[in-house]
C-alpha cells in the first residue's frame, strides 16, 4: 500500500446496481411478545400490577376522606386550631413588610410622565 492510500477497501461492489430492496419479514406474534419482556425482570409485572393497585387504593382513600393536595401548602382543615391561632394573633403585634416614606403628588406624577421622564413614570403603574 502506497503513502496515502486507504486502508480500508469497500467491499460491496453492487453499491448502485441494485435497485431492489432487501425483502422485510414480519415478526410473529411470539416474537413481538419476546421483543415487548426483553429486559424486563422476573417480577416486573407483577410489580407494575401492584403499583396500579395502589394508586386506584390511593385515590380511593383521598376521595373518601375528602382530601385534596394544594399548592399552597396548607394543612387540611380538619387540623386546623382557629382558637389558638386568633389568640396568638391578638398577643404578637403584627410584622411590618414595609414603611411608606414619601408621598408623592399626583398632579406631580402626571406632568412629569407627559413630559417623558423615565425615573419617575414608574410610579404611574
Amino acid at each position: 500500500m502506497a503513502k496515502g492510500d486507504c486502508a480500508v477497501k469497500n467491499e460491496n461492489k453492487d453499491q448502485g446496481a441494485g435497485d431492489e430492496e432487501p425483502k422485510v419479514k414480519a415478526l410473529s406474534e411470539a416474537e413481538i411478545a419476546l421483543l415487548k419482556t426483553y429486559g424486563m425482570g422476573p417480577y416486573a409485572t407483577k410489580i407494575k400490577q401492584l403499583e396500579n393497585d395502589l394508586k386506584d387504593k390511593l385515590k380511593k382513600v383521598n376521595e373518601l376522606s375528602g382530601i385534596k393536595e394544594s399548592d399552597t401548602g396548607l394543612a387540611p382543615p380538619s387540623r386546623w386550631d382557629l382558637v389558638s391561632d386568633r389568640q396568638m394573633m391578638q398577643e404578637e403585634h403584627p410584622l411590618q413588610v414595609s414603611r411608606c416614606t414619601k408621598i408623592i403628588d399626583p398632579g406631580m406624577l402626571l406632568g412629569c410622565a407627559e413630559c417623558g421622564d423615565p425615573r419617575l413614570s414608574r410610579f404611574l403603574s
